[in-house]
């Protein structure tokens, strides 16, 4: 017999999905989904600020704390405690209200940020990057579990694509804000600064959650996996790339990481089972490569380009900028056949290739600065062709399209797909930007070049692993 909070919290998950009116304005305003979609658009809208924040800020912070010679380190540093808690957080929104889930989260985050901006060296600044990562690791899931489990299929397609526009506003606000915050105030205010919006629009977010249940088919959180994965980017982290021990540690890293990955993802996934499983394969291929790529850019441009954070921030806005124009189009008609899916996903290669051999050459030398803007550009051009349909269809259940279920729960849909989205780009990410800064000099050309001519060609291959997703 079920107890009457699981009947409550079956009513209100009923409540959000199986009664909700048709996306409108109207409902938007009107009804507890839309309220609900609303304020996930406001946090979707913050977290994409964040993202440029953080990227704009970073030379700024190692050059501060006398820690140009530890890029990996300090991106690292949130990174390793957020693999710690990402694939538990399925487990965390199947066991505990969501509502009070995301409350204590929200507040260990702020003290990872204010921490951050206080400290007076890279050690106190690396504590608070970890309080940061280990809630923003489960919040992550939590508010994929949300959008998997907490909005119907219209409502979910909609998030997406309002949601590829809120990045376009933050690709814009985000760089300008650190930029300007920075050169004003200095790189700790842009750090804090925002975080009373933040906690706001996640307050908000909670109440309207109240209650949501969320399944999982797991009987026991992958506790080994969680672990597996932070002390695999913690080791990469760790060790300099000066050291002998670089390139045994980080190859053994790569293959824990990859190992665990393995156990969070459903089966089959390694093997691209056709479906949901390849989709979830390729969406972690694709970002592996292109946040990778995405991470040199800043210390990159101002290391061996010599550009100033508004030159930087540019740099990553023209990036956002197509990337969420060309989503916005991709989420609101997206691919349902397979050869319309796997044309998008073909030209979205080619806008990888020719942006990464822009990048490349711009680093290089014989083209100007300013090639590096374009070719970022138009590699995330390709990314909105490729990355938000392949996310559309980790999300979406078979059974939301009439066909039969694949076995994959909402939790660990939401687990997998979070995991994806960041487990190889903190893995790869780390070692490369550990790899292509060795020493207090920073970034080294000689190094930087071959190394984004290597993640050029993993973002061209894309569409040979998205065809069984298709």
């Amino acid at each position: 017999m079920s107890s009457p909070e699981s009947d409550l919290e079956s009513d209100l998950e009923s409540d959000l999905t199986a009664s909700s009116p048709p996306p409108s304005l109207r409902a938007l305003v009107t009804t507890q989904v839309g309220h609900l979609a609303a304020a996930m658009l406001v946090v979707e809208l913050l977290a994409g600020m964040q993202t440029y924040i953080n990227q704009t800020v970073l030379p700024l912070v190692a050059t501060d704390l006398g820690a140009r010679a530890h890029y990996g380190l300090v991106t690292a540093a949130a990174m390793v405690p957020t693999f710690l808690t990402m694939p538990l957080g399925g487990s965390m929104l199947a066991r505990w209200r969501a509502d009070r889930l995301m409350t204590v989260l929200t507040a260990v985050l702020v003290a990872g940020a204010v921490t951050g901006a206080l400290a007076p060296n890279i050690a106190v600044y690396v504590a608070g990057e970890v309080l940061r990562g280990l809630a923003a690791g489960a919040l992550a899931t939590v508010s994929m579990g949300v959008l998997v489990a907490g909005l119907p299929e219209a409502w979910r397609r909609l998030f997406l694509a309002a949601g590829s526009a809120t990045w376009i506003v933050s690709s814009f606000l985000g760089p300008g804000y650190a930029a300007a915050i920075s050169q004003n105030w200095g790189w700790r205010w842009a750090l804090v600064a925002y975080v009373p919006l933040l906690v706001a629009a996640r307050l908000v977010m909670a109440r309207e959650i109240r209650g949501l249940q969320v399944e999982d088919d797991e009987s026991r959180p992958p506790l080994v996996p969680a672990l597996a994965m932070a002390a695999g980017v913690a080791a990469i982290g760790v060790v300099p790339a000066a050291s002998t021990l670089f390139l045994p540690v980080g190859a053994a890293s790569v293959a824990v990481v990859v190992w665990a990955c393995a156990r969070v993802f459903p089966t089959g996934t390694m093997r691209l089972g056709p479906g949901r499983r390849a989709a979830l394969a390729t969406l972690a291929w694709l970002c592996a490569a292109y946040f990778t790529l995405d991470y040199l850019v800043s210390p990159a441009a101002h290391d061996v380009l010599g550009l100033g954070p508004t030159a930087i921030g540019w740099a990553l806005t023209c990036a956002g900028l197509t990337w969420s124009s060309i989503a916005i189009r991709m989420a609101a008609h997206p691919a349902r056949e397979p050869a319309h899916y796997r044309t998008r996903v073909a030209a979205g290669g080619v806008c990888f290739a020719v942006g990464g051999a822009l990048m490349t050459l711009a680093f290089a030398g014989p083209v100007p600065w300013w090639c590096l803007h374009v070719g970022f550009a138009t590699a995330g051009a390709g990314m909105g062709l490729t990355h938000q349909d392949t996310m559309i269809r980790c999300v979406t259940a078979p059974e939301d399209l009439g066909r039969a279920p694949d076995g994959i729960s909402p939790a660990r849909a939401a687990t997998s797909v979070t995991v994806a989205n960041a487990a190889g780009a903190a893995t790869l990410g780390t070692l490369t930007t550990n790899f292509v800064a060795p020493t207090a000099a920073g970034v080294q050309a000689d190094l930087l070049v071959p190394t984004t001519v290597v993640l050029t060609l993993a973002l061209a291959l894309t569409p040979l692993l998205a065809r069984r997703a298709a």
